[in-house]
């Protein structure tokens, strides 16, 4: 947008600054913003029938905004705005309080091709599983084309183990849910405890055909357990994950909605892993990311500020009374900004003098005006530092912020230098000086 300056020097100089309304650029809490989401899945239906698995593929979309809190404006970071599913949406008391957030995988079950045997060596011929807990990138782009990565990891899996009902199992005490359970899995019950590679989450309440859980999974090992009995059929359903999602600093991404997915193989020996008696009813799962940065850039003028006198220090007194030559014309204008994108700042003449602005009389004579620009601290330049008077010119100028900046005090300074006052002064006495300086600032930066 564009600042208007115009100078007039005529004995008792005056000037003229335009000011206009400065555009505010909405754009997606740190040098690295971290958004860590909790993913639950609950147990929805009593259901004992079981069906071939039928491969296909299943996605699911995440979705975060960033947008600056004036109230915490050291906080960069993306907030999660991912519609809540799975075990959080149904039972929002159990994760409320623990911070947890839920998103079901819909559709993605695991079932048992071959009985389960009692007490059996390996953990892959069971009720198990196995998620990708490392690290992953994923790239996102905006519709502008600016690229950004996301590191993304599954933290934990919460499910419900689906059996036949336990009373009808020979041999199990059945005196209630919690205790045939307890002794369907030898004591264990996936419902209340966990093996210590798969920290459990929250004690899950069991039924007469379900045992619920939900573990944590910190390193992509195996989590499961042999039970007391055979089973002759189980299935792994209403599955959902949590994760750990850490996106870029957002004050380093311009304005705009990015795009980006990630998937992960389901199946043995795939990223999600079932073992090798539960197979998935689906190959692939698929994570969709939306991040929608909603950035502010505001610069406010006080009222009556469309005009800007150029005067020496202590006035024009000093010269009219006591003959004091003026050493330098100046004035400073106020303003306020707040940020949390990227900007430069330009200037563009009307007199070009080099790379600067100048002021002309009638006669043709020009002078240099130097613009200064101070900004309050958080924005710094592109050495990182601090801005201090700092001269702008026609070549533009990148500022970032290092944290949002809510309605900071800047300042720009006019200065006629000394050097340029002399023929003013000495061949130009009387006459007026006028020009126009534009103060262009952009916050669509290319890094």
């Amino acid at each position: 947008m564009d600042n208007n300056l115009i100078l007039e020097l005529n004995g008792r100089p005056s000037a003229n600054f335009a000011s206009s309304t400065m555009k505010t650029c909405n754009k997606v809490q740190s040098p690295a913003g971290a958004l860590a989401s909790f993913l639950l899945c609950g147990f929805l239906l009593f259901l004992t029938v079981f069906f071939a698995p039928q491969a296909q593929a299943l996605t699911a979309e995440i979705t975060a905004v960033f947008n600056p809190d004036p109230g915490n404006p050291q906080v960069n970071q993306f907030k999660n705005t991912t519609p809540n599913s799975g075990i959080c949406a149904i039972y929002p008391g159990t994760c409320i309080p623990r911070g947890y957030f839920s998103i079901g995988l819909t559709g993605l079950d695991a079932i048992s091709q071959r009985p389960i045997l009692a007490n059996h060596a390996n953990v892959r011929d069971g009720a198990m599983f196995k998620v990708p807990a490392e690290p992953r990138p994923v790239q996102v782009t905006s519709s502008r084309g600016q690229v950004a990565q996301v590191q993304f990891s599954i933290s934990a899996l919460a499910g419900t183990n689906w059996t036949r009902d336990v009373r009808l199992m020979t041999g199990i005490p059945t005196s209630s849910a919690t205790t045939a359970q307890s002794h369907l899995w030898g004591g264990f019950q996936w419902g209340w405890s966990s093996p210590a590679a798969c920290p459990r989450g929250a004690a899950m309440g069991p039924s007469y055909t379900a045992g619920n859980f939900f573990w944590f999974t910190p390193q992509p090992v195996p989590c499961g357990v042999s039970p007391a009995y055979e089973i002759d059929n189980l299935r792994m359903a209403n599955i959902s994950v949590s994760y750990l999602m850490t996106a870029p600093d957002p004050l380093r991404m311009e304005t705009g909605t990015y795009r980006g997915s990630i998937t992960y193989s389901v199946g043995p020996g795939g990223d999600f892993d079932f073992g090798d008696n539960l197979l998935p009813t689906d190959t692939s799962v698929t994570l969709n990311f939306t991040l929608d940065v909603q950035h502010t850039l505001r610069f406010q003028f006080p009222a009556n500020s469309s005009r800007i006198e150029l005067i020496p220090g202590g006035g024009w007194q000093q010269w009219l009374n006591q003959g004091r030559r003026p050493q330098r014309l100046w004035a400073d204008q106020g303003f306020n900004i707040s940020s949390s994108t990227p900007f430069s700042m330009a200037l563009q003449c009307e007199y070009l003098v080099g790379t600067l602005c100048g002021i002309r009389n009638p006669t043709g004579h020009t002078v240099v005006v130097e613009t200064r620009l101070t900004l309050p601290n958080g924005l710094r330049d592109a050495s990182d530092q601090p801005v201090n008077r700092q001269l702008l010119s026609t070549t533009p100028a990148v500022y970032s912020p290092s944290y949002y900046v809510d309605n900071g005090q800047a300042k720009l300074h006019f200065e006629v230098p000394q050097d340029q006052m002399q023929s003013m002064l000495n061949d130009h006495s009387g006459s007026t000086y006028r020009g126009t300086i534009t103060v262009i600032s952009d916050s669509e930066i290319n890094f």
